[in-house]
């Protein structure tokens, strides 16, 4: 860099028909000249510098828009999945208060069913088609997923089972754990796929 204001110096004075000797104190123009150059490199690097920074200050704006799309969106998806579990739900128990109306008829079979003696039961042609109808009903619950619910011999569970009579045949003061099982139905209950339809009408027996 010295070298090249040397030979700048030389050049001025062999123009200006001085003579210019290295280590020379510099003209007024040579001073002023140099000083622009680094005027204007200091604001070439302050523009670079403010550059960077509008540059950065993009990126992470772009970067906080980014996540917060990220994020809506996988908030939209959560919200599509919920309303279509939903439909789902409601296209499987559409059936549901048809069904829970046609229960009474269904009972009404099986109870006439069951009171027909064994002897009037043999080759009745009546007794076959009321049996045929009641395999037809409950073939038409099962496949809109109607099942009946286990009740009989099981442990009470008031989720299934709804008791209307109790029997407590414990002996005072014995130290042993309780149980409540299901010695006696009333009423069969139902549910369609994981939901209750209705609950069956127990009595529970304590031992």
């Amino acid at each position: 860099m010295e070298e090249r204001v040397d030979n700048m110096r030389d050049q001025k004075a062999a123009g200006n028909g001085q003579e210019y000797a290295p280590g020379q104190a510099a003209l007024p123009e040579e001073e002023a000249e140099v000083e622009s150059r680094v005027e204007a490199l200091a604001e070439a690097l302050a523009e670079a510098e403010q550059a960077q920074q509008e540059a950065e200050q993009k990126v992470d704006l772009a970067a906080r828009y980014l996540d917060a799309l990220q994020r809506e969106r996988a908030s939209f998806i959560n919200y599509r999945r919920r309303i279509e579990q939903e439909r789902a739900e409601e296209r499987q128990y559409a059936a549901s208060e048809l069904v829970k109306k046609l229960l009474p008829v269904v009972d009404d079979f099986d109870r006439a069913l069951a009171s027909i003696p064994e002897e009037v039961r043999r080759n009745n042609p009546w007794v076959e088609g009321m049996e045929l109808i009641a395999r037809k009903l409950h073939k038409i619950l099962e496949q809109e997923g109607v099942q009946p619910i286990e009740a009989l011999g099981q442990p009470f569970d008031p989720n299934l089972h709804e008791a209307v009579a109790f029997e407590d045949h414990t002996i005072e003061g014995e130290a042993r754990e309780r149980t409540d099982t299901v010695s006696e139905v009333f009423r069969k209950g139902y549910k369609m796929h994981n939901r209750v339809l209705r609950p069956a009408m127990v009595k529970v027996t304590r031992k």
